[in-house]
């Protein structure tokens, strides 16, 4: 028997029944790394951010007994934790995320309004950091995600000064190209760490010039971190005032692996760097974006930890999706529905891991 399952971007699948079956019943592995709310009243909200499974191991190494009798309705990690604790325990694979909604708002977060989700995923995990009050949760959740650099600014008479900054998630420029011409993620990262000339209006002033000068600017890695987060910043501000904000729907490809190596990386790395990490990373979730810089909603795809097969999860439904799925979201002319990947997350490859062959799905994570 054929069923219709709702799936990517909208568009309609044919699905046997058994093959429904199999989706949800992986809905509740799938949830350990993502927020997918179900309940209809949320479903707007909800595609606006997806979480990493670190993340929940983190915050669930807490006393989540003594949470339990110490409830407040502001706090941030025991509203989520809760939240996941819903999801790993619900026999049906839906909860409702109401209660979470609403310790944003009272947190002064716009639960009902279309949110960016680069924007909101910085929002809730800086919350996450100042209600925490564990220190060594907090340490855990700067390893897993903190990318630390080396911000540099290099005037004309050669003079250097240096300090260092941190990401929670990288902002990567996306270029306009033509229609075939190529840009690819690793583009874009050399485009985020190449020197840059600084804007007239803040250029360096030092001792050795004594006025203001031209100078470049760029960055070098530090350190990183065990799940890198990258955001293609496909959204422009307006060039003049009273103009609206437009979305890039240019060609960005993006790899299966990706090493950072291939990166300017600072002297000072060796003292944080470990000779046995690998700084080689494995994609293994995308969030794409659907719809124009006005509106829009998300969808997201994740690859399994339990069998290392892709999967698509919108407000309703879980459904295999493969990397030729994946690659339709790179953009370009031929971009349908005009969904575009916007946020990718990376996973840190264990030195005893085995890398795949690209567009492998038996092996992976």
């Amino acid at each position: 028997m054929k069923v219709k399952v709702k799936g990517w971007v909208g568009r309609e699948r044919e699905r046997d029944s058994n093959h429904s079956l199999k989706c949800i019943e992986l809905h509740s592995e799938l949830q350990r790394r993502q927020f997918s709310f179900l309940d209809d009243a949320t479903a707007n909200y909800a595609g606006s951010y997806r979480t990493d499974v670190n993340l929940l191991d983190c915050l669930c190494r807490q006393r989540w007994d003594q949470m339990q009798n110490e409830f407040d309705g502001r706090n941030i990690p025991y509203c989520l934790c809760r939240l996941f604790d819903q999801m790993r325990t619900s026999k049906t694979g839906k909860v409702s995320a109401e209660s979470f909604l609403h310790c944003l708002r009272l947190n002064h977060v716009k639960a009902y309004a279309q949110n960016d989700a680069a924007e909101l995923f910085l929002t809730i995990f800086n919350l996450l950091l100042d209600q925490l009050q564990t220190p060594h949760i907090v340490e855990e959740m700067k390893r897993l995600f903190e990318i630390k650099v080396e911000q540099f600014v290099k005037c004309q008479c050669d003079e250097v000064t240096v300090r260092d900054n941190k990401f929670w998630s990288l902002p990567v420029p996306v270029k306009e190209t033509q229609d075939g011409e190529d840009f690819t993620l690793e583009d874009g990262l050399e485009m985020f760490f190449s020197s840059q000339p600084v804007r007239r209006n803040n250029r360096c002033s030092n001792h050795v010039c004594k006025m203001k000068s031209p100078a470049l600017q760029g960055f070098k890695l530090i350190s990183v971190p065990e799940i890198l987060n990258l955001h293609l910043n496909r959204f422009r501000a307006p060039s003049n005032r009273g103009g609206f904000m437009r979305k890039i729907y240019s060609l960005v490809t993006f790899p299966e692996t990706l090493n950072l190596n291939q990166f300017p990386i600072s002297e000072r790395s060796q003292k944080y760097r470990n000779p046995q990490e690998s700084w080689q990373y494995q994609l293994y979730a995308v969030l794409v974006h659907i719809g124009s810089a006005s509106f829009g909603h998300y969808i997201v795809c994740v690859k399994s930890f339990k069998d290392s097969m892709w999967y698509g999860l919108n407000d309703s439904n879980v459904f295999r999706v493969n990397w030729a799925d994946i690659t339709q979201t790179f953009g370009g002319p031929h971009s349908k529905s005009r969904e575009t990947a916007y946020m990718l997350l990376y996973r840190r490859v264990k030195t005893e891991d085995t890398i795949p062959p690209s567009g492998a799905q038996a092996d992976g994570l």
